[in-house]
């Protein structure tokens, strides 16, 4: 009998051998793990073998739900892919929204654990009736939309077809390559794409209408009605995100010297510029409508069109903050038409916006320092402002092509190819988001311990902790309180993975409201208490998992020397974060992880958190 909230079955599909699979989830992982990200890992540390070649065929790659998707809980349509990145060698987890991850909770499975190697490209196509392993070779090729449009053309009124599928930059091995659902939702970070790829799997079709069910309707209910109430009551989730999308932190985050410039050189901007590419400059100028998620009130999609040089008009979605800042003023561009376009082709074809506008970055300072010269570009040159180059690389990366074959590999092996390995703004080899953090320690602290490397997701979102958090506010510059504070972030982030759930509620309340109702659906107790040692339980595991796979910490859990080396200025005051400050806070970090001095958890940790390593 499943657990309510569960469908209580596994999916395991092995492309080499075309078997499939169905075992029954087990109940000890799910009360250990809880779905989504936690439930994932669990299921991936158990099948893969931590030095596993990321592009080959024995990675896994997991896909899990969590028991709130499928009820009406606010945001809670989301799914968790859990695989071995190709990009950094350790733990690659994303998370994304829109339709499909609904859909697949839908089909009647609670995860899906994809092996091997298909002899040729393939898709699977997923419903209640039928699992087929079916020829994609009509599909390789084809970009995104392409893609979703003719592996969703079968679908009927109230039962549609949802597709996740790869584009290019996939096929080609992009190490940022990303994996798309409802064409501009995708699982992002440290190259998902690319796995998919090195299987010859294109995509992923669902379609189904298996409901869950609910233990304590009462409690559940009481749940939903004050998450959303407390939703619609804070101005970032009523009103923010609607009107400006992501992109409406630009200004505040300059405002705080926190918007990094030129490769993370300095946080200098010229103001008219910076409101040039703001959320305000994006509304007035290109939005035609904003969307949301399944089930989300926030509604943060920016629904956007450009007119091109040739008097065309484009249409797409975002940018998001991210995109804007790593392909805007991190290479020194200020103009969103440029950004746009180049958004707009980077998710036709399958690629991660973040990683790529970083690696473009740090190309740009190593052509102007000379490292890198004309030869080697096929004549371009990519110097800092050349927004008219954006969606020519773009082109050439997803393709592999001249220039584009370096970029694919990211910024760290693209600097290390030419000897300047301290130009590449990344931790663990993934790149840096738009948030210095020479401007909070926290923030800092966070990319240095994030299990995918430099991620303000997976590493903590310390900005909230510094100016959303309310009552959890802590001082930017306190090395003392970031350890526990961006330890508490980074749990918040794990339940917020694993429950299904959208990190952007965490702007309007903490976990309460969650524990309230994934005891109403499940029937058992998941107090604040127990969330929070599930919480510790993955982030061990997932620490395990890096270990394993060959992670130093001493030289890993750093950042790049340009933050300890080059200060900035913020509240009146030169700030860097020096090696002393790195190690202090990073020590501290894992005390209060109760892992050992070493970033190591000991024995007897793992014992209490009943995780079992694997055998040497």
């Amino acid at each position: 009998m499943a657990i309510p909230g569960y469908h209580g079955r596994v999916l395991e599909i092995d492309l080499t051998t075309g078997q499939i699979k169905i075992e029954a989830l087990a109940s000890e992982d799910v009360l250990l793990y809880l779905g989504g990200r936690g439930l994932a890992t669990k299921l991936f540390y158990d099948r893969i073998d931590p030095t596993a070649d990321p592009l080959g065929p024995h990675n896994v790659i997991v896909i899990a739900s969590s028991p709130l998707v499928g009820s009406q809980a606010p945001t809670a349509a989301r799914g968790h892919m859990v695989y071995k990145s190709p990009l950094t060698g350790y733990i690659g987890t994303s998370n994304s929204g829109g339709t499909w991850g609904h859909t697949f909770k839908a089909t009647g499975y609670d995860a899906l654990i994809i092996r091997g190697r298909a002899s040729h490209p393939v898709f699977i196509d997923l419903n209640p009736e039928k699992i087929e392993i079916l020829d994609a070779s009509h599909l390789w090729g084809k970009n995104v939309p392409e893609s979703t449009d003719i592996l969703t053309a079968g679908s009927t009124p109230g039962n549609l077809y949802r597709a996740l599928v790869i584009g290019p930059a996939g096929e080609n091995l992009i190490k940022y390559a990303v994996v798309a659902n409802d064409k501009n939702r995708v699982y992002g970070r440290g190259g998902p794409g690319a796995v998919f790829g090195s299987k010859n799997l294109k995509g992923i079709r669902v379609r189904g209408r298996e409901k869950i069910t609910i233990a304590d309707e009462a409690c559940y209910r009481s749940g939903v009605d004050q998450a959303i109430y407390l939703l619609k009551q804070a101005p970032i989730t009523k009103r923010l995100m609607r009107e400006l999308g992501t992109a409406g932190l630009i200004l505040l985050i300059n405002v705080i010297n926190m918007l990094p410039h030129r490769n993370f050189l300095d946080v200098n901007h010229d103001e008219e510029k910076v409101e040039r590419i703001s959320g305000e400059a994006i509304a007035r100028g290109y939005l035609e409508k904003a969307g949301s998620c399944y089930l989300c009130p926030i509604g943060c999609q920016r629904h956007t069109a450009v007119k091109t040089a040739d008097g065309r008009v484009r249409r797409g979605e975002g940018p998001e903050y991210e995109t804007t800042v790593l392909m805007g003023p991190v290479c020194d561009i200020y103009d969103l038409d440029y950004i746009i376009q180049a958004n707009y082709l980077a998710n036709e074809l399958g690629l991660d916006t973040v990683t790529f506008g970083g690696t473009v970055a740090c190309a740009m300072e190593l052509y102007e320092k000379g490292y890198l010269n004309p030869e080697q570009t096929d004549g371009l040159e990519i110097r800092f402002g050349r927004g008219d180059l954006l969606e020519k690389l773009v082109e050439l990366t997803a393709h592999r092509k001249g220039i584009g074959s370096l970029l694919a590999e990211g910024s760290y092996r693209l600097a290390v190819a030419f000897d300047h390995p301290e130009l590449a703004m990344q931790v663990k080899k993934l790149e840096i988001p738009g948030y210095d953090p020479r401007a909070s320690y926290a923030q800092a602290l966070g990319y240095m311990t994030s299990p995918t490397g430099a991620c303000h997701l997976r590493g903590g979102y310390a900005v909230s902790l510094a100016f959303f958090g309310g009552t959890k506010e802590i001082p930017r510059f306190s090395l003392l309180q970031s350890p526990i504070a961006i330890r508490n972030m980074q749990n918040t982030g794990i339940l917020q993975d694993s429950l299904g759930v959208c990190r952007f509620t965490g702007f309007s309340f903490a976990i309460e409201p969650w524990a309230r109702i994934v005891s109403g659906i499940t029937g058992y107790d998941f107090s604040t208490a127990r969330l929070e040692e599930i919480a510790n339980r993955i982030a061990a595991l997932e620490r395990l998992f890096n270990l394993e796979a060959g992670l130093k910490p001493e030289e890993e859990d750093v950042l790049p020397s340009r933050f300890s080396e080059i200060p900035i200025m913020s509240e009146g005051k030169p700030r860097a974060i020096s090696r002393e400050n790195m190690i202090q806070m990073r020590r501290d970090y894992y005390r209060a992880r109760g892992w050992n001095d070493d970033g190591r958890p000991g024995e007897s940790y793992l014992r209490e958190m009943k995780i079992e390593p694997k055998k040497a």
